[in-house]
C-alpha cells in the first residue's frame, strides 16, 4: 500500500516541491501536506496522476487491470 511517506519520497526524487506537486494536481499546498502526514488519502485518479508526474511506471498496473477486465467479459 502506498503511503504518505511514500508520496513524499516519489515527489521529493522527481524534483518537486508541495507547491509545484499541488498545481499540478490542481489542489492546494495544504492537500499535498495532509497527503503526505497521511491525514487524507488521495482519490484513485489523482492518485495515478500523482504517479505520472513523478514518472513511476504504472503500465504493469493498467496492463493487469485490462487483463481482469478482460476475462471477467469472457466469463459473461
Amino acid at each position: 500500500m502506498i503511503n504518505g511517506d511514500d508520496l513524499k519520497a516519489m515527489r521529493t526524487q522527481a524534483g518537486f516541491t508541495q507547491a509545484q506537486m499541488a498545481s499540478k494536481l490542481s489542489c492546494d499546498r495544504k492537500t499535498i501536506i495532509n497527503y503526505e502526514l497521511g491525514v487524507g488519502e488521495p482519490k484513485m485518479g489523482q492518485l495515478l496522476k500523482w504517479l505520472m508526474i513523478c514518472k513511476v511506471d504504472i503500465k504493469p498496473l493498467l496492463k493487469q487491470i485490462d487483463n481482469i477486465r478482460n476475462k471477467l467479459e469472457l466469463d459473461e
